[in-house]
This record gives structure tokens, C-alpha cells and sequence, in this order.
């Protein structure tokens, strides 16, 4: 007896409006290729080294969890027809955190700033990790290409609809990087 494997698409949540876009078109995606949405925002800790002078900051606190709530109402889509989309937040470097939960899974979907080839933010260092050592597809997508209004800060509801064509996006094949 075969068990039926689950297609599961993960996307880095930073609460950016870049990240927003991307959860949107992995939405749309999964809806297309019946998979499932696995959400993941990497807390990263304060930096270890600081000064001697310096006043530690405070462990966990109420207002995260606060915020938390806060970023994933920012940028979850409003209606997601037929798509489960799960969420987890995971103390840890980014990149990391992205590659560990992406094993096994269809594709990794990131978003970034700008699709300008050499634009000085066109990739950051999580994306570049991802692109080099993820063991599966990757796709970064820019705020320039949803075909959804742009807005200042991601709001509930402002815009947010899937009845918008898929945009394109740039895959790269796992190892394709280097």
C-alpha cells in the first residue's frame, strides 16, 4: 500500500510587501499544481556579541506574539480557494531555516526587491544561499511583477484577491547555482 505524498510549496514571510507578493503567487500555484502552502518567518536572535556597556534585550516578550499575529494578517491573502496554507515561525538564521524546511518539498518561493539584473538589493544573502544550496526548484519573485496594486505597507484586504493572472516568474533548478 502507497502512501500519497503531499506537494508542498514553502515561502519565506518576512511581513514585506515582497514577501506578501510571493505568498500570493505560491497561493495561486498551489491551487494550480494541488499543493499545499507552507508559510515559514525565521526569527532571527540579537546578535550575540555586543558591547560591554550594553543593556541585553529581553528574552520573549507578549508584544511577539502580538506582532507575529500582526505580520501574518499583513500578508496572507484574503481567499485561498481550495489551498491550505500553514504557518510557522522558527527561531534561527533565515537562510538556514528556509533550506531545512524546503527539503522534500515541490519548490522554495522568495521575493526580493527588485527583477533589475544588477540592482544593488536585486538578491540578498538568503536568497543567494537559497539559490546555491536548496535541494529543490527556487523562485524569486519581485513586487513588479504581481499584477496587484503596490501598496506602502500590506494591509488585510487592500487588494488582495486571487482572480488576478499568475505572473511570470524566474525557476531555478536545484544546483543550478553553482
Amino acid at each position: 500500500m502507497s502512501v500519497l505524498a503531499v506537494r508542498r510549496i514553502v515561502v519565506g514571510v518576512d511581513g514585506s510587501a515582497e514577501s506578501a507578493v510571493a505568498l500570493r503567487w505560491a497561493c495561486r500555484e498551489a491551487g494550480l499544481r494541488g499543493a499545499e502552502v507552507h508559510a515559514v518567518h525565521a526569527r532571527e536572535a540579537p546578535c550575540h556579541s555586543m558591547a560591554s556597556y550594553a543593556v541585553p534585550a529581553q528574552g520573549w516578550s507578549p508584544d511577539d506574539d502580538d506582532d507575529i499575529d500582526v505580520m501574518w494578517q499583513s500578508v496572507m491573502p484574503d481567499h485561498i480557494s481550495g489551498v491550505q496554507v500553514r504557518t510557522q515561525v522558527v527561531d534561527g538564521l533565515a537562510a538556514r531555516v528556509l533550506l531545512e524546511h524546503c527539503q522534500g518539498a515541490d519548490m522554495l518561493v522568495l521575493g526580493t526587491v527588485s527583477d533589475t539584473p544588477g540592482a544593488q538589493r536585486s538578491a540578498g544573502p538568503v536568497i543567494r544561499a537559497c539559490l546555491r544550496r536548496a535541494p529543490c526548484p527556487v523562485v524569486v519573485i519581485s513586487a513588479a511583477q504581481d499584477p496587484l496594486p503596490r501598496w506602502d505597507t500590506p494591509a488585510r484586504g487592500a487588494g488582495m484577491h486571487l482572480s488576478a493572472p499568475v505572473p511570470t516568474a524566474a525557476a531555478v533548478p536545484a544546483g543550478a547555482c553553482g
